[in-house]
């Protein structure tokens, strides 16, 4: 069925336009005339410029990333408030996208929004490329006519976490690079450097140290056992896996991880800042007060703190205040708890809220660089460390090598 481009007016004599699918111009001014719409003008949208899926190339970008969703969420954004109808908005940022996988979803969404559904309703069912707090402000827009709004503060939120996640990666970027770094020296060491010596000292009938020994067998082990070692590792690593998917698991992990030394304080403090940043986005775009501690529950990635939300949730369902359940929760600062209360009091809570978002983006700044530079001499030692365990190893019983060579 082709798609048609038309413009007419409403009763109110305004201006409107859109994209409408039906067998031919007399069909599409049939339906829009059951709308209480005047039909001026229609053109078929031929060929490339139809709101079909496109087959990615073998170089295509697959996978909708979070940086691809900013730039579309900003672009929809500003075509609304430009005064796009949104099929058309849609149908604009689709041609325009380099992502072609994003691409067909919003060609999708659009044939969908034709059909009859809202926007976040069309959104909806592409939950793997938009999050629940971005649909669930769409929705918040589309019921309270502020769209424009909500499309907007959709955007920031987006780019918020894109910046958040930014910021937790060059945290470990240098620690995992260096314990990479690490481990292929030792395996290396192990495979090469380390049976060399062992040859040497068997040929020569020596008594080796214990550590001596350990480090041999150790060596021993991956260079004869490599399909056992791969798969004792595989096995754990599965096991480790299975066991923090289930929900027992999984909230022991997400504790063990806020009670890590240095790291855990970090991640609680991005956990809030997605809390605060989502909640007050969700509070700013007219989503009940429920509802929007519900989305930013979620967007903490953490279950001990989802955990927490859910009991203020239950408290103030039943009537208390807000910043009272937060703070018996234990699991958020106090001082994040007083500008709650502040907020509450003063009636500007999602301001405070963003006031404490920018505050945990600042802290979060200056945790990471003081992190980083923990890191590098830490990392230094513990691998500085390996290296000279292996060293001393190999290199303990040439002090007795003049013994061995007399006998």
């Amino acid at each position: 069925m082709p798609t048609y481009m038309y413009t007419g007016r409403n009763q109110q004599g305004q201006t409107v336009s859109g994209l409408i699918r039906a067998q031919d111009p007399i069909a599409v001014r049939d339906a829009l005339r059951q709308k209480s719409v005047f039909l001026t003008t229609v053109k078929e949208q031929a060929g490339e410029n139809a709101p079909v899926a496109v087959a990615p190339g073998l170089f295509a970008r697959k996978k909708v990333k979070l940086d691809d969703m900013v730039i579309m969420s900003r672009q929809l954004a500003t075509l609304v408030r430009a005064g796009l109808p949104i099929v058309q908005s849609l149908h604009e940022i689709a041609e325009q996208t380099e992502n072609i996988t994003l691409a067909n979803i919003l060609r999708t969404v659009c044939a969908d929004v034709l059909a009859g559904l809202t926007l976040a309703g069309a959104m909806q069912k592409h939950p793997k490329v938009f999050p629940q707090t971005f649909t669930t402000l769409i929705m918040a827009g589309e019921n309270s006519g502020t769209l424009e709004q909500t499309l907007e503060s959709a955007a920031v939120q987006l780019d918020g976490a894109a910046e958040l996640r930014e910021k937790l990666k060059s945290a470990l970027t240098y620690p995992v690079m260096v314990v990479v770094a690490a481990v292929l020296v030792v395996i290396f060491m192990l495979l090469f450097i380390v049976p060399a010596f062992s040859k040497v000292y068997e040929q020569l009938n020596m008594t080796l140290p214990a550590i001596t020994l350990l480090l041999v067998n150790i060596s021993n082990v991956i260079a004869h056992q490599t399909i056992f070692v791969v798969l004792v590792i595989g096995g754990v690593y599965y096991a480790i896996r299975r066991y923090t998917q289930t929900k027992q698991g999984k909230r022991n992990l997400h504790a063990l991880l806020l009670k890590l030394p240095i790291l855990g304080k970090l991640l609680r403090k991005i956990a809030l800042a997605r809390f605060s940043m989502t909640f007050g986005s969700a509070i700013k775009a007219g989503v009940p007060l429920i509802q929007a501690l519900g989305v930013a529950g979620e967007t903490t990635g953490n279950v001990i703190l989802q955990e927490a939300v859910q009991k203020v949730m239950e408290a103030v369902n039943q009537g208390s205040t807000l910043h009272v359940p937060i703070e018996q929760t234990k699991q958020f600062p106090s001082m994040m708890t007083r500008m709650i209360a502040a907020g509450e009091q003063s009636g500007n809570l999602d301001e405070m809220l963003e006031e404490i978002n920018r505050f945990y983006k600042r802290d979060i700044e200056y945790s990471v660089n003081k992190l980083t530079r923990m890191m590098e001499p830490l990392m230094t030692v513990v691998v500085g460390g390996l290296v000279l365990f292996i060293l001393l190893a190999l290199y303990m019983p040439v002090f007795s090598l003049s013994n061995a060579i007399h006998k």
